[in-house]
């Protein structure tokens, strides 16, 4: 189930649980909106699988296991993925995960790490094997005054039609060097749900009507997420990349919201910070297993 209640008063500890907790939610939210979808949860491991060509909506995640029987839940998984056709699949982990050791058992079953794959997927994003800093911010002391510094002709608006869409992917394909394969897995699946009506939702930034940056906003975990951050490089260091990730945050408070979470690359770790992010002490890691 999607946690509702909105959080307040929270510990770092508990930031950087929430953190993980949004991602859950996400992947929760997403087998229940898209059709065909699987998810299976216990109190050993969750994962979940859905059409769309991009391994976010195919993973493993809150994995709780004993040493003693990881291994065999690695296979036991790879082999549910396998015999559903999967072409790839991440596992996830981060600060709740157990056994300690996971990622290093993960590799030995041929699963890549972070920073090993995403030369694969998205070749300007750079990140370390240990993963993707966590972060959070109150969303009562954001750094608003940096929507004063956005470069002129900059708006900001939700998705909401095909054409908007095309845009959106234009711009994470460009902006993350992204295939186009794993950009498209976004818009098939606001196609799934009739566009505008994702559980998360979707803001393309136009520089004097040309696309240019783009964000995404998930209320789960009794947080506010943001996820897929981009901007054409010919706009970078003109406050593009600050306005449009602080602009659904801004909307988030609107709705109630407290906090903010995200897991970020260390290139963009400054740019949250400067909104008023602060890094939680957790990393967030994904293993990439494709098909053979």
């Amino acid at each position: 189930m999607v946690t509702k209640d909105i959080l307040t008063e929270l510990t770092t500890a508990e930031l950087a649980a929430a953190v993980e907790e949004n991602l859950f939610d996400l992947f929760r939210a997403m087998t229940a909106a898209l059709p065909e979808s699987d998810l299976f949860e216990n109190e050993k491991l969750g994962y979940h699988l859905t059409f769309p060509s991009n391994p976010m909506f195919k993973g493993v995640w809150r994995t709780r296991l004993s040493a003693d029987e990881s291994d065999d839940a690695i296979e036991n998984t790879i082999t549910w993925f396998r015999e559903r056709n999967a072409p790839f699949f991440f596992w996830w982990t981060g600060p709740s995960t157990q056994p300690d050791d996971l990622g290093q058992r993960l590799a030995a079953h041929g699963l890549l790490d972070m920073a090993e794959q995403m030369h694969q997927m998205a070749a300007s994003i750079v990140s370390t094997s240990h993963g993707a800093p966590g972060m959070a911010a109150d969303l009562s002391t954001l750094n608003e005054a940096i929507l004063d510094d956005v470069i002129p002709g900059f708006t900001i608006a939700e998705v909401h039609n095909e054409q908007d869409l095309q845009d959106f992917k234009r711009v994470l394909i460009e902006g993350y060097e992204m295939a186009d394969i794993m950009a498209d897995g976004w818009l098939q699946a606001a196609r799934g749900v009739d566009i505008g009506n994702t559980p998360w939702k979707m803001y393309l930034g136009r520089l004097n009507g040309d696309p240019v940056a783009t964000n995404m906003l998930f209320t789960g975990g009794g947080v506010a997420g943001i996820y897929g951050v981009a901007t054409v490089p010919a706009v970078r260091r003109k406050g593009v990349g600050a306005a449009i990730s602080l602009f659904p945050l801004l909307k988030a408070r609107e709705m109630g919201y407290r906090y903010a979470v995200l897991f970020s690359t260390e290139m963009a770790v400054r740019v949250y910070e400067r909104i008023g992010f602060r890094h939680t002490g957790m990393h967030i890691n994904r293993y990439l297993w494709r098909n053979a």
